[in-house]
């Protein structure tokens, strides 16, 4: 089977790229945003932007049928450390320096492998910089097959549980010899050596420790002193996120009145201050802004800067952070972010409790964003003693989209400004990180990631439902579509006494319609309303209508009814527009969620024999990933 295009875009020296119809061969980086590139057959040397460059993949024909998805939720995490520890032993190479073949057979000897599995571990990832791209496959049959029995991984895994992992401190000699003597007495397959040593490699350095010398001993090793962010030693080490609400008071678009303060989500890089992302909004703050914060990170910001007409603006930095530093929140524990960032190959840390050294840098990035609103009109400062009497909502002049080109400016003028915490510019220390200093070595530019539609769907909350004959039923509101239909009453594969659970994504800003993830096709298809005629909504608003309907004594299985109330409900806001400020923030909100489906995601379903009559939904264009989740992620 051919390789799919790959899903990230590596810029180094004698990397192949494609601009405009024609391909290069990478000569050298000279700045952040620019290449010296030799076109393949004049030779010409040019000079290109990265924002403009294709991988050579991606724009050649179709090379094969799109990888299935992978639901990141279900990954057990046995399954997460194989693939850390595949990660760890492909590290070396990752970069794409070449070595000798043995060097690579040291390497394979040595992680207990074949060199053809190393080779297909790096080829693997390097195509996708994903983590999952490198979990064992236990579906179906395969040459990654687990080989054990699951007889044989019980004993194990109790095994290392109860005998390895305790201060006793058993070696794993030991440990394979009393796996093998518990399987010859179960009169299963007695696993070799190598595989019980492998197993063992697969844990966590920091559980090994903990379990075999101790809370203390571990905690000694790993975690930070006090008063520092340990191994923020280059761009994207560490990146530091969290929410605020700003004060000063915004204005709608239409009639330029105030509605009320915005919320915004910002992430640091703790090595260089950098501002890495961003994410501005009237809803307050939710698992959905943190991952919209985080894909801002990921992302060059290009494309952003010219829809906002600020192109001209410097705004390098771009990646996937290595860890990712959060308090705790609620909407930061959640397991969607958890996996997304699993998927990422993402440390997550949330910030111990009465420990607030640990997010210094991104609560002074805060503090000076608040201290030079300040300035603007309509500020509402710290608080009523500082504000006095100052009319806030009387000066009050920006919109919300300007206030976002607003915070744009004071992120280029604090990018180039002198910072004490470092000596430097964030800009220049950014500079330095990626392309080293005469004593310290370079980062290097990060991978491009070329699949922003996938990683958008990855950050996006999803539930658990069952699926009846009626369809699906969120938050009271009933979806459904013929791709439903061979999954109705169906039952739990594992339990077979209780329904089973499905998921379903979607976006708060927009629940007209589900993603559903079919298990047997693994592909994502987009469930509309069951009524069809229904208006598009937020969470938001469909929350406060269920509100007053329950108010007015309206039936829960009455939808149409609710909705009818909630039209009625619109046109009052719209001709109250001009005399309240909470309707106002309300008509507001609505636009920005509608700024926000401005983006589709549905292209042709791809033909599936498991639905030979229906006529399926959309399938979202090259998704291979899972979805992500709240009940606990609440919206």
């Amino acid at each position: 089977m051919k390789k799919p295009p790959p899903s990230v875009m590596r810029i180094t020296k004698g990397a192949t790229v494609h601009h405009l119809g024609r391909d290069y061969v990478v000569q050298s980086l000279v700045d952040m945003n620019l290449i010296l590139a030799k076109e393949i057959g004049s030779e010409q040397q040019v000079l290109l932007q990265l924002d403009s460059l294709q991988s050579p993949r991606t724009v050649a024909p179709s090379e094969g049928p799109t990888p299935p998805a992978i639901d990141l939720e279900s990954i057990s995490q046995d399954d997460w450390d194989i693939a850390k520890a595949r990660r760890a032993i492909i590290d070396p190479w990752i970069t794409g320096t070449r070595q000798s073949r043995a060097e690579y057979k040291l390497q394979a000897e040595a992680a207990g492998i074949s060199v053809a599995t190393l080779y297909r571990w790096l080829s693997t990832y390097r195509n996708t910089g994903l983590l999952s791209s490198l979990l064992p496959n236990r579906r179906d049959g395969g040459q990654m097959k687990g080989r054990l029995s699951p007889e044989v991984e019980t004993i194990l895994k109790d095994c290392i549980e109860n005998f390895h992992l305790t201060q006793q401190k058993v070696s794993i000699a030991a440990t394979t010899v009393e796996v093998r003597r518990r399987c010859s007495n179960a009169g299963v397959p007695m696993p070799a050596a190598t595989t019980v040593r492998r197993h063992i490699e697969w844990i966590d350095e920091q559980t090994r420790i903990k379990q075999r010398e101790g809370d203390r001993v571990a905690k000694l090793r790993f975690d930070p002193k006090i008063g520092k962010i340990p191994d923020a030693n280059w761009p994207l080490a560490i990146v530091q996120m969290d929410h605020t609400l700003l004060p000063v008071i915004i204005v709608d678009d239409e009639h330029r009145r105030p509605i009320n303060r915005a919320w915004i989500t910002l992430a640091i890089d703790v090595f260089s201050r950098m501002c890495v992302g961003m994410y501005l909004t009237l809803d307050p703050p939710s698992a959905m802004s943190a991952g919209m914060c985080v894909l801002h990170a990921i992302f060059p910001k290009n494309k952003w800067l010219l829809r906002l007409g600020m192109s001209d603006l410097e705004w390098p930095c771009y990646g996937v952070m290595d860890t990712l530093h959060m308090d705790n929140a609620r909407e930061f524990r959640g397991n969607m972010l958890k996996a997304a960032c699993a998927e990422y190959d993402i440390d997550v840390n949330l910030r111990p409790v009465k420990k607030p050294h640990y997010g210094a840098h991104i609560e002074r990035l805060m503090g000076t964003v608040s201290e030079e609103l300040k300035s603007v009109k309509g500020a509402t400062f710290s608080g009523p003693k500082e504000k006095g009497d100052y009319d806030a909502e009387g000066n009050a002049c920006m919109t919300l989209s300007e206030l976002e080109k607003w915070l744009v400016l004071v992120f280029a003028r604090y990018h180039s400004n002198i910072h004490r915490g470092i000596g430097t510019t964030p800009l220049t220390k950014w500079r330095e990180g990626i392309f080293g200093t005469k004593t310290t070595p370079g980062r290097g530019l990060q991978l491009i990631r070329l699949d922003e539609e996938k990683a958008r769907m990855d950050f996006m909350p999803y539930e658990e439902r069952t699926i009846q004959d009626y369809g699906v039923v969120l938050d009271k509101i009933f979806y459904y579509h013929d791709v439903l239909r061979p999954w109705i009453n169906a039952r739990d594969p594992e339990n077979p006494k209780l329904a089973r659970q499905f998921r379903f994504r979607r976006d708060p800003r927009d629940i007209s319609q589900l993603y559903f993830y079919d298990p047997d096709v693994r592909q994502y298809y987009a469930i509309p309303y069951r009524d069809i005629g229904l208006p598009v909504i937020s969470i938001w608003e469909w929350r406060e209508a269920q509100k007053k309907t329950r108010e007015l004594g309206i039936p829960d299985y009455d939808e149409r009814e609710k909705f009818s109330y909630l039209n009625r409900q619109r046109d009052l806001e719209a001709s109250a527009a001009q005399k309240t400020k909470q309707v106002r923030h309300a008509q507001q909100v609505k636009k920005e969620h509608a700024k926000a489906r401005t983006v589709k995601m549905h292209t042709e379903l791809p033909k599936v024999s498991t639905l030979k009559e229906s006529a399926a939904p959309p399938a979202l264009p090259g998704y291979d990933q899972s979805k992500v989740r709240p009940l606990d992620d609440e919206y």
